[in-house]
């Protein structure tokens, strides 16, 4: 039996603002930027139970540039440019549900259950919101051959991927990852790193243009690692 989802009576009384006006992208604009809140911070639980702030700007922001790649995608290859768009901007819409950093990975299913109320409540056309909310709920699932799922719904995913692959993923990944490490440790981070990069180039993708936006930005990551690599190289007694 499913778990039934759950969404907050905040986010029900976000959705309750919204008609059946036409003008969806916007609407739906409007509504993710009300739901993530970007100009203040949430809090989340964490261990031990202190509250930390867990802010939302990042996720508003990724999320801009997720729907912007989606726009790429959908004109190159004839996909509906409003709906794709729409789906790239409620695919994060969970995040806010989740009341812990363990229950996160739920942020797609919150997303999903978001997301079809809100695309029935504007009136939005019933078998694309049923696509766009089934793109929402397995784009943080990893792609396979023969998935179930349509060109559409993969490029929400795809257009997500394509975003965390890019410059500012690497500033986040670096901090995390290097901080002020000697040398030999950066050396060897590098030498993992590239290794997983050459693996990821073999994702698939839902279509020709989300494949050369994601090796575009993994060309990207292997050219800076394979500097810092070769920085670290020179790290040398003589």
């Amino acid at each position: 039996m499913e778990e039934r989802i759950r969404i907050s009576e905040r986010v029900e009384n976000i959705i309750e603002e919204y008609v059946a006006k036409g003008d969806f992208a916007h609407q739906t604009l409007s509504f993710v930027r009300k739901v993530l809140a970007p100009e203040s911070a949430g809090e989340v639980r964490v261990a031990g139970n202190e509250l930390k702030r867990y802010d939302m700007q990042y996720r508003y922001d990724h999320t801009l540039r997720v729907a912007e790649i989606g726009r790429k995608i959908a004109r190159e290859e004839g996909l509906s440019e409003e709906a794709l768009v729409m789906g790239c901007l409620l695919h994060d819409v969970g995040y806010p549900e989740c009341g812990s950093f363990e229950e996160l990975g739920k942020h797609s299913a919150y997303g999903a259950e978001i997301a079809k109320r809100f695309l029935g409540k504007i009136g939005y056309d019933r078998a694309m919101s049923e696509s766009i909310c089934k793109a929402v709920l397995i784009h943080d699932r990893s792609p396979y051959e023969g998935e179930d799922a349509t060109v559409f719904e993969k490029s929400v995913r795809d257009a997500d991927d394509i975003d965390r692959a890019d410059a500012m993923r690497i500033c986040i990944q670096v901090y995390h990852d290097i901080g002020e490490c000697p040398a030999w440790e950066t050396k060897e981070l590098c030498v993992k790193r590239l290794a997983e990069i050459k693996d990821l180039k073999g994702r698939i993708c839902g279509t020709k243009t989300a494949k050369c936006l994601w090796l575009e930005n993994l060309h990207l990551r292997e050219e800076f690692y394979q500097r810092l690599l070769s920085q670290m190289e020179r790290t040398r007694e003589w």
